[in-house]
């Protein structure tokens, strides 16, 4: 390829190189139809030049997907199927035609068949494995071998049994790769990432747990559990911020705890905080497009990292994701979104020049629709809840988006630095009644030994925690789940 021709695809706009691969991917489907016609009349030259053009369609598709980064929802049925149509359709001719074998006819359908599938949920769901990708596409081109020796038996017929033993071995190893990768991503995978979620939850709450085992050092052991051990329970909880409420309701469980069982302290202790925060998470549903959420919170709170955080989560899911930088007020916010928003991947919206935050806010929803965009998380700058003017503002701005996009914003969530303690609830209730908070993310989580800030929220209020910041990698964002928070919280580890 003319290497000003390379450069200048790699220039496009990934929504441009993502059409244009959708559009290669469509010909190379109908392609079917000339190749069909050709053999027909007889006129195996032509047919032959429309399959070289259908395998170089595959490989100049391929390429563009890397370029792009990025799969649209169509992309994501074409790219497995229109190489499946054209092999499919050529081989049903020649078996009707009496020019291929049936058992190879059969074994094509079955496994083009599974392969499309698969291919279709893996695209949705996970990645494809670039091992698995190359032998799909060593496979074709010795399909396409395979083809050509029932469509030219006459003059090469002695290589036709040959060729289909290595079709089907190279169908075979890339049939059997594409099942261990979506064994590997959907099974294994969810297990590792339950595990590195446990992790990282561990070690964000490492200062907190720190802090209750060097107050209770009497856990695990037979103890009398009396009026001091209580008052010492008590003190520790309060200090992890746990909240006056929770704390109170945890001890007199506690009361009632026989000597015996003194021993399995901490057991007792996890029940007892899980049987107090059982009401489930509510679970968050990305249905609509584009899904619109709006972050507030006051200042340094790490609004803008958290959504350049999440852009990257999204991002990972294969979801289509459009940050907006609607913070007019803070200088760098712009900057430090749009730098959050390249190293995710994802598109950015903003105005450097101190635009107004609704006129932003609402050319980003016209341009999520056009752009068929799935996620669009909002920036807004930080304010004090007790500043009148300011959350007039940030009203304004949800009705701006609303009339924009009629529903949005989906979901309004307030980010809380886990740091400030028991200031967080009154934080919330007062976002909660001026703008309707719809979900909660508590950062700075690892940075402070009063984690308990996060049960007490969760008890209090009742607005769902969505994630917890737990460090400063992109990927330090997990998604909350009381039984795991409380197991992390008092593990003996």
């Amino acid at each position: 390829m003319n290497i000003n021709v390379k450069q200048r695809i790699e220039e496009m706009h990934s929504d441009k190189i993502v059409t244009i691969s959708n559009i290669i991917s469509i010909i190379r489907a109908a392609l079917v139809i000339p190749i069909i016609y050709s053999l027909k009349e007889g006129r195996g030259n032509v047919a032959l030049l429309f399959i070289i053009i259908a395998i170089i369609s595959d490989m100049l598709d391929g390429w563009l997907a890397r370029i792009s980064k990025e799969i649209t929802e169509l992309g994501k049925i074409l790219d497995p199927v229109a190489d499946k149509i054209v092999i499919f359709g050529v081989m049903l001719y020649l078996f009707l035609a009496d020019l291929a074998p049936l058992n190879y006819f059969i074994f094509l359908l079955i496994r083009d068949i599974t392969i499309s599938l698969l291919g279709v949920y893996m695209l949705n769901n996970c990645r494809v494995s670039p091992r698995a990708n190359r032998m799909g596409k060593v496979s074709i081109i010795f399909t396409s071998a395979a083809i050509l020796s029932f469509i030219y038996s006459e003059k090469i017929g002695q290589w036709k049994t040959p060729l289909i033993w290595v079709s089907i071995i190279f169908m075979s190893i890339s049939w059997v790769q594409y099942c261990q990768t979506y064994i590997h991503q959907i099974i294994v995978g969810r297990k590792e990432l339950k595990s590195l979620r446990r992790s990282k939850l561990r070690r964000g709450l490492s200062k907190t747990k720190h802090n209750i085992a060097s107050r209770l050092p009497l856990l695990g052991k037979f103890i009398n559990i009396d009026k001091n051990v209580l008052n010492e329970v008590e003190l520790t909880l309060l200090t992890a911020d746990v909240g006056v409420e929770l704390t109170e309701m945890l001890v007199d469980r506690l009361r009632t705890v026989k000597r015996k069982e003194a021993v399995k302290l901490r057991d007792i202790l996890k029940d007892e905080i899980k049987s107090l925060i059982t009401e489930e998470n509510v679970e968050l549903k990305l249905d609509c497009k584009p899904h619109v959420v709006l972050f507030v919170g006051v200042n340094g709170t790490g609004k803008t990292t958290t959504i350049g955080k999440l852009s990257w989560k999204y991002a990972q899911e294969g979801r289509k994701v459009l940050t907006v930088s609607a913070d007019t007020f803070r200088a760098a916010a712009y900057d430090q979104l749009e730098i959050w928003s390249k190293r995710a991947g994802v598109e950015f919206m903003g105005n450097p020049q101190g635009k107004d935050p609704s006129a932003i806010a609402f050319d980003a929803m016209k341009s999520a629709v056009a752009r068929q965009t799935d996620i669009v998380l909002i920036d807004t700058a930080g304010r004090l809840h007790t500043k009148f003017n300011l959350m007039q503002e940030l009203a304004k701005i949800k009705r701006v988006i609303s009339k924009a996009l009629p529903g949005a914003p989906h979901d309004i969530w307030l980010i809380i630095d886990a740091t400030t303690g028991q200031n967080g609830i009154v934080q919330a209730q007062e976002f909660l009644k001026d703008v309707g908070v719809t979900g909660i993310i508590l950062t700075k989580l690892d940075g402070t030994a009063k984690g308990g800030i996060v049960l007490s929220i969760h008890h209090k209020l009742n607005i769902p925690i969505r994630y917890l910041g737990v460090g400063e990698k992109i990927e330090d964002l997990i998604e909350f789940e009381p039984d795991s928070f409380v197991e992390a919280l008092l593990s003996s580890k």
